[in-house]
């Protein structure tokens, strides 16, 4: 696990300074060693260089960049090939033979002997950039999943890569100036729409790309092969095992990041009653108005180490300090709980197991089986009748989720869904997401990989990686394991539903005595920010409203004092929009 950072320069002004700031930038990605090399390649100059965690080599001859005896080949590498010793085995048997037992030689030589065709082998999350020193060629390339995060910034003087913005921007070469083009879009999704990022110049190298770029600069793009999906015939059950398996470190205290819920609490119960493993150090989060005594049960049942973050309104200080480390804002309270529980296991465990993936792989969302149901249901009288009621403003308590539901519905499905996913008050005008002329099966699948592609990505895997590496800490995700999502993408979206939300995923867990955490409610990671924004307290926390702020650009202050008495007067919850412009205002402050 590291932070790689490049320079691919064409016009004879970079200089190891400039990567030598990107590295100081990115340092926590990999705090144990930095390296770089500087190779010149006809009339452009190449800079490489890796901060490194150590995590399956701890041995000086695996640290980056990693070169090739020969002196031709360097490789920088952020992440893990799960199925590194398959490969190994596979290269040892063609004659390689390897100076270290890290899964980065194994990717080294795997691009040697096979280049881009090899990537579609790696099981695992990636972003590395691979160099031929002679020809000057470059094969740069991101998991399928979007697991690890790649950056870049190109134009006729320069490629710049970096696992983060910041890296970017501390290379001194690339202007910092604010793409004001993608706050629309932040304000609808809580995120920046891929490939564009909060600042003009850099753009994010899409989840599962292959960029081969030649010694003059220019990029010729491809996608990663799907690898060959396992068909049915292998349990999902023990693919998981596989996963958990292949993703623990028993060289470093592997932790998991525990709610209590279906998805972390089946990766536990794994570890322990599969694997045998004891005393396993669990991260939960107390607080937060949702029952945190499910994980605590579940720690004791499976005999875990129980660490527990306790938030309160206070925990709303830290927002700013928080933010500071962000290099473009997500508008997800979860944020700034994971940065917390990263913090609380930083100094324990360097790896954390995260159950990320789960929901969108396998329905678990309520959006879901809202879709499902308006898909199976929108051409009966009775249910259009339902969209008219959904007019009515009296609509609450346990009612209001369906009034939501009611107002989202569009003859349109892709639109109905897009309706889902926005914000109700800074929502977009409706647009189709795919074409309308499909089956109620198409429809679903567009849905679920919609959620994979977007918010997975931008939103889930984004923040987790932020905040765990800000604390050098890896974080796995065995949900996303290679053949796991083949299991997946094999069944039907229909069938995936068919007895609820991840019921395939309850059902293990409830062989495992999970049967508490598989009936319970489902609640996601967050903050109880509907609750402590109607205090009238906390109005100061919109005390920019009343000074100069450049939100106003983008929200007026008149709409934000509109959001803030609807929303303390009970009758509105508008904290989600709240948190977004908070959010905002902060990041702009510090950063421009």
């Amino acid at each position: 696990m590291c932070g790689i950072n490049v320079i691919f320069d064409f016009s004879g002004k970079a200089e190891t300074s400039h990567l030598h700031r990107m590295m100081k930038a990115t340092h926590h990605r990999g705090p144990d060693t930095s390296n770089f090399l500087k190779s010149d390649t006809g009339t452009a100059r190449l800079f490489m260089g890796a901060n490194r965690l150590q995590i399956i080599d701890k041995l000086e001859a695996s640290n980056q960049p990693l070169v090739s005896l020969n002196g031709r080949y360097a490789l920088v590498f952020n992440g893990e090939i799960y199925n590194y010793e398959e490969i190994r085995n596979d290269l040892l048997h063609e004659g390689i033979q390897f100076n270290t037992h890290s899964d980065t030689e194994v990717l080294l030589f795997q691009l040697i002997k096979r280049g881009i065709e090899g990537i579609a082998k790696l099981n695992g999350m990636f972003a590395f950039v691979f160099a031929d020193l002679d020809s000057g060629e470059l094969i740069v390339a991101r998991d399928r999943m979007g697991i690890k995060p790649l950056f870049v910034h190109k134009s006729k003087k320069q490629i710049i890569i970096s696992s983060e913005i910041n890296g970017i921007l501390a290379s001194g070469l690339v202007a910092k100036e604010l793409n004001e083009e993608v706050i629309p879009h932040y304000l609808a999704y809580k995120y920046a729409p891929r490939p564009s990022t909060f600042y003009k110049q850099i753009e994010e190298i899409e989840q599962g790309a292959i960029w081969e770029v030649t010694a003059t600069g220019r990029v010729e793009k491809s996608i990663i092969q799907a690898p060959s999906k396992s068909g049915r015939n292998v349990p999902l059950k023990n693919l998981l095992i596989d996963a958990v398996v292949q993703q623990y470190s028993q060289a470093n205290t592997t932790g998991i990041m525990l709610s209590g819920g279906v998805d972390s609490t089946l990766l536990l119960a794994i570890l322990n009653k599969e694997l045998g493993y004891n005393h396993v150090p669990v991260y939960s989060i107390a607080g937060t108005g949702k029952d945190s005594s499910y994980a605590s049960q579940a720690a004791r049942q499976y005999k875990a180490e129980y660490n527990e973050v306790n938030v309160t309104e206070n925990t709303l200080s830290r927002l700013d300090e928080y933010l500071a480390t962000i290099d473009q804002p997500i508008a997800d309270s979860a944020a700034l709980l994971t940065w917390l529980i990263a913090e609380k296991a930083s100094g324990n465990s360097k790896v954390l197991l995260s159950g990320a993936g789960a929901d969108e792989l396998f329905a678990g969302y309520n959006r879901h089986k809202a879709f499902y149901t308006y898909l199976k249901n929108r051409d009966k009288l009775w249910f259009k009748e339902i969209k008219k009621a959904g007019q009515l403003p009296n609509w609450s308590g346990t009612l209001s989720g369906l009034k939501k539901m009611a107002k989202a519905m569009d003859p349109n499905p892709s639109v109905t869904f897009n309706n889902f996913i926005q914000s109700d008050f800074f929502r977009l005008t409706p647009a189709p997401l795919w074409e309308e002329e499909l089956s109620v099966e198409q429809h679903l699948r567009n849905g679920l990989l919609h959620d994979l592609r977007n918010y997975l990505e931008s939103d889930v895997l984004a923040i987790t990686d932020h905040a765990t590496m800000q604390h050098s800490i890896e974080a796995r995700v065995p949900y996303l394991d290679a053949q796991v999502i083949a299991f997946s993408e094999n069944i039907s979206s229909e069938e995936l539903l068919a007895d609820g939300n991840k019921w395939m995923l309850k059902e293990i867990l409830i062989g495992y005595e999970g049967g508490d955490y598989a009936k319970r409610k489902k609640h996601g990671l967050g903050l109880p920010i509907n609750s402590w924004f109607k205090k009238q307290d906390q109005k100061d926390w919109w005390d920019f409203n009343q000074k100069e702020s450049q939100i106003h650009t983008f929200v007026t202050s008149q709409v934000i004092d509109e959001l803030i008495q609807k929303h303390q007067s009970g009758k509105v919850d508008h904290s989600q929009e709240l948190w977004r412009i908070l959010v905002l205002h902060k990041w702009l402050e510090h950063n421009f």
